[in-house]
């Protein structure tokens, strides 16, 4: 895999932001820092937009532009090479970078953003693009070429790149308040919070489970999920909900067609009390509309109604296939399909509601104490400190990192 010795990683939202924008990057440098921890930084500086990392050895680039996809506010991660101070300098470096490429085309472009330099952007990329054609016989093409080089002039003088991995986006994680995510150990909610994460929260966790009625091996299942979410935003607590008793008493009282959503509404508002008790200020879940019987317009708006605080829904509008896209690029994937019988599987009816309302739910719960069961599954649940994080294997590098010539 190539060595790099400096990488830069742009940003995009964060530099649009206005008075507060310091408080965005100095969040974002210190994500930065936390995910390149172990590699040999030997500094990190926060030019404008982008961030400068240098390393005191030569570093696989694959290993680097893996950790910093996972840091939310970057827009892209390039292995750049510095090229001196004039021009005279880049053409050398271009000389010894470009024959390791064979393109049908190319292009060069410049970011210009020492002023005091006396060519323009596009004077300079005419006269590298004019040593780099004399050196290779390349065509140019400024359409759409197959290799584009790009220069980035600022004070410390050029960079060079061809390579471009795209970040992961976003805004850095602990800028958007927190959050309480409901994890089921499926697909969807590790995902939901993935994207949660990428908007700026910071999140704990809460998962309901059934045992001894069902397998205790999936809560190690959800244990890891968190720790392979905390390598997005360091550590997290995890609550362990004991389910089991409330299911019982549904069961046994109430109409086997609203067993899914009288779960659904209990588990809002033990999550709900959770919340308050750590101070987050929303509720997330991992519903999709139309997924499944209970995630219609009709049943979602029933079973919130049960709590007052807000629910956010980031998988709302995706289908199937784009959400296991996106599980395999948050690497949370190859643990989520791991088999194992979950709350909302166990004493599943036949033929769920799919249409109520929340008045039907509040009559068909009438029979049971509300409160005294939802306090009973609060007392007795136990929450961990999840504070290390998963291996960074967990985490695919990405694809465009992967090439050989950098």
């Amino acid at each position: 895999m190539t060595k790099v010795r400096r990488i830069i990683a742009t940003t995009h939202e964060v530099s649009l932001k206005g008075g507060n924008r310091r408080w965005f990057e100095r969040r974002l440098t210190a994500n930065a820092n936390r995910a390149l921890a172990g590699l040999p930084v030997a500094g990190l500086s926060r030019p404008a937009w982008r961030l400068l990392v240098t390393f005191s050895e030569p570093v696989p680039f694959g290993e680097a532009a893996r950790r910093l996809s996972t840091v939310f506010g970057l827009s892209a991660i390039l292995p750049v090479h510095h090229a001196g101070y004039d021009l005279e300098d880049v053409i050398a470096e271009l000389g010894r970078r470009v024959p390791a490429f064979s393109p049908r085309s190319f292009a060069v472009r410049c970011i210009r953003s020492d002023k005091s330099f006396p060519m323009t952007s596009v004077e300079i990329e005419r006269e590298a693009g004019g040593a780099v054609q004399d050196l290779t016989g390349w065509p140019v093409d400024l359409t759409n070429p197959d290799l584009t080089i790009h220069l980035l002039l600022d004070r410390n003088g050029f960079w060079i790149w061809m390579v471009r991995v795209p970040g992961p986006g976003g805004l850095p994680t602990g800028t958007g308040g927190r959050g309480l995510c409901m994890l089921s150990g499926g697909i969807d909610s590790p995902v939901a919070a993935y994207l949660m994460m990428k908007r700026g929260m910071r999140l704990d966790f809460v998962h309901f489970h059934s045992v001894p009625a069902t397998d205790p091996a999936s809560l190690e299942k959800v244990r890891e999920l968190v720790r392979i979410l905390n390598l997005y935003q360091g550590r997290a607590r995890l609550v362990m909900v004991p389910l089991l008793p409330i299911q019982k008493e549904i069961v046994d009282r109430c109409p086997e067609s609203f067993r899914i959503l009288l779960y659904r509404r209990f588990m809002m508002r033990i999550g709900q009390a959770f919340a308050r008790n750590f101070r987050t200020r929303a509720l997330i879940t991992g519903e999709s509309l139309g997924q499944v019987a209970s995630q219609t317009v009709e049943n979602l708006t029933a079973v919130q109604s049960a709590i007052e605080l807000p629910v956010f829904r980031p998988l709302i509008g995706l289908d199937k296939q784009e959400i296991v896209t996106l599980a395999r690029r948050a690497g949370t994937y190859d643990v989520s399909i791991q088999p194992h019988i979950d709350c909302c599987t166990y004493f599943v009816p036949d033929h769920p509601e799919t249409r109520t309302s929340a008045e039907e739910l509040e009559t068909v719960e009438s029979v049971l104490d509300v409160k005294a069961l939802t306090e009973a599954a609060v007392r007795d649940a136990g929450i961990e400190r999840i504070d290390e994080a998963a291996s960074w294997e967990r985490i695919p590098i990405p694809p465009e990192a992967l090439e050989r010539r950098i």
